[in-house]
C-alpha cells in the first residue's frame, strides 16, 4: 500500500513539474496568430532569463494591442497614440483593463513596426531589448498580464510589400 500511494505522489509530482515548465499559454477564448506566439515567447524567455515572472496571456490586453496594430497598419502611421488623440493607457482602459476596484494598476507599452528580416518577432524583441526605455517597460518586475498584437498590412512609408505592426501592453492590477 505504502509503494502504490508513493508511486501516487511521484505521477503527481511529475505531472505538476510538466505542467510548470510548460509555455505561458492564451487562455480559452483567445487566440494568437504564430507571430504573436513567437513574441510572447521571446518576452517571457527575457524575463525568465533574469528570474523575472512570466507574463500570463490577457484577452483584454490582447484586444488592446491587436486593435492598436491594426489601426497604425490601416491608417498608416506609428504611434503610441491613436490619430483621434486617445492614449494608449486610454486605449487599454477602453478595452476592460480598467483601474476600478483595484488599489493598484500599473501597465506599459512598446510598438514597433519592420519589414523583411526585421518583422520578426525575435528581431523585434531584440530591437527592445538594445533600446533602454524599451527594455525597461518588458523587465519591469511588477508586470504580470501581456497583450501581444502582430498584425501584417501591404506596405508602409516607402517600404512596398508585407509590413508587421506590433504591439505589446504590459500592466498588473492588484485587488
Amino acid at each position: 500500500m505504502k509503494t502504490r500511494c508513493g508511486i501516487v505522489i511521484l505521477l503527481v509530482a511529475l505531472t505538476a513539474l510538466v505542467f510548470a515548465s510548460l509555455p505561458a499559454a492564451a487562455p480559452a477564448g483567445v487566440s494568437l496568430n504564430s507571430y504573436e506566439k513567437q513574441l510572447l515567447k521571446c518576452i517571457n524567455h527575457e524575463r525568465t532569463s533574469r528570474h523575472l515572472a512570466k507574463v500570463r496571456v490577457n484577452a483584454m490586453l490582447v484586444d488592446s494591442a491587436r486593435s492598436h496594430s491594426a489601426d497604425m497598419g490601416e491608417k498608416q502611421y506609428f504611434d503610441h497614440d491613436s490619430l483621434s488623440g486617445e492614449t494608449w493607457s486610454r486605449r487599454i482602459v477602453r478595452h476592460g483593463y480598467t483601474r476600478e476596484g483595484y488599489r493598484t494598476w500599473k501597465a506599459g507599452e512598446n510598438i514597433a513596426w519592420g519589414a523583411g528580416l526585421y518583422s520578426s518577432p525575435v528581431a523585434v524583441v531584440d530591437e527592445w531589448m538594445g533600446s533602454s526605455m524599451h527594455r525597461a517597460v518588458l523587465l519591469t518586475r511588477d508586470f504580470r498580464d501581456v497583450g501581444v498584437g502582430a498584425v501584417s498590412c501591404e506596405g508602409y512609408g516607402c517600404v512596398d510589400g508585407m509590413v508587421w505592426f506590433f504591439t505589446l501592453d504590459l500592466g498588473r492590477r492588484v485587488k
